[in-house]
């Protein structure tokens, strides 16, 4: 049974009811399409008359544009269908696999394991790479491996298999980088032992918590050891969070209905002492931390590059970017003016081992430009 399929065992007597709406859902279309049609005949003059028009796309916004107007329960009917598709057969749209007890996991995460073996060879010479071009400048590299949402929280993975090869997948990448010579943090154990402590990970989304965050943290800093300046962390306003994940099922007013609301998730922030905070640490060859990496990083509302403060006991230069991978974030930074003007003394590389089944990953052109 593919992933894609994902039929749960249900009986024909449990399931009838959501035939019912997929067929309504056809009459609509149907009584839809036709006035579609018929309108679109009376107002054909309003058309382009261009072939360049058609084959630019203009032609296609326009019918586009004509189709939600005579279509106002669109987007509704959209949601109305998703939440019975999820509710009859615990499915969504592609991008998400259904788990078990309302848990959601990205498809990425999956599909990465159908790629282990060739991703794994590319990786480690993408990786020592950036290696060997930061310890020219005499920076050490530091990578942070992310396990898997589905390997940590297997027990509510449909298919049991998948997180297996999740932590296959997360071991041999370490393997390779300690083969390569390329310091690396184990972060799987932590996370595992730290699961009575609290969810590492929200339910309807693809990031971890603050918590998971912090457990991390931790362990890069047990690892690399602490600076002089003891930083302390407070609680900010709680964020009412929308999954990323339930997104592809149901959004709006009824993914609560469905129990796919959102999460509250409450970001950290760090802070110096007052005499540290009074020092000029932007100074010339005075950032001890950078940190690059994915939304697991860049994103304040996990507060991982604010617990990193904490236990690393320095300030950390977060450089990572949202919605790039971590690939494209660190190439920017190789070839930006902070590496070029105040070099850091090391550079903590935030990597989901999820990113490794993407065939383009070590392609990624740099997040963005060089800071002049």
């Amino acid at each position: 049974m593919t992933i894609e399929s994902n039929l749960t065992a249900k009986t024909f007597a449990s399931a009838a009811p959501a035939f019912a709406l997929p067929v309504l859902f056809l009459g609509y279309a149907v009584v839809a399409n036709y006035e579609f049609v018929t309108g679109l005949g009376r107002d054909i003059a309003e058309m382009p008359k261009t072939a360049s028009a058609y084959l630019s796309g203009e032609a296609a916004a326009q019918i586009d544009t004509y189709y939600k107007k005579i279509m106002p329960h669109r987007l509704p009917s959209i949601d109305a269908m998703g939440a019975a598709r999820y509710l009859a057969f615990r499915e969504g749209r592609p991008g998400v696999v259904v788990g078990e007890d309302g848990w959601l996991f990205s498809k990425e995460e999956f599909e990465a394991t159908l790629k282990r073996t060739p991703d794994l060879s590319e990786a480690a010479a993408g990786v020592t790479e950036v290696r060997d071009q930061l310890a020219a400048k005499g920076i050490e590299l530091v990578v942070v491996p992310l396990p898997a949402k589905a390997d940590i929280y297997r027990e509510h993975v449909s298919y049991p298999a998948i997180p297996t090869d999740l932590e296959r997948l997360y071991e041999d990448f370490r393997t390779v980088l300690d083969n390569a010579g390329i310091n690396n943090i184990e972060t799987r154990a932590p996370l595992l032992e730290a699961k009575a402590k609290g969810q590492l990970f929200l339910t309807t989304d693809t990031h971890w918590t603050p918590l998971g965050a912090e457990v991390v943290a931790d362990a890069v800093g047990a690892a690399l050891g602490k600076r002089d300046t003891p930083y302390s962390i407070a609680d900010t306003a709680p964020v009412e969070r929308e999954g990323d994940l339930s997104k592809f099922i149901v959004t709006g007013g009824l993914a609560p209905l469905v129990g796919l609301g959102p999460e509250t998730v409450v970001p950290r922030e760090a802070s110096a002492p007052p005499a540290a905070s009074s020092t000029d640490i932007f100074g010339p060859s005075s950032i001890p931390f950078v940190l690059t990496g994915t939304s697991y990083s860049a994103n304040p509302q996990w507060s991982f590059g604010e617990s990193l403060k904490v236990s690393l006991a320095s300030d950390v230069l977060n450089l990572a970017e949202e919605g790039k991978g971590p690939v494209a974030p660190m190439r920017a930074f190789l070839d930006s003016a902070t590496l070029r003007d105040t070099p850091p003394e090391v550079v903590i590389w935030e990597f989901p081992i999820r990113y490794l089944g993407q065939t383009q990953l070590w392609n990624a052109e740099p997040a963005k430009a060089a800071t002049e």
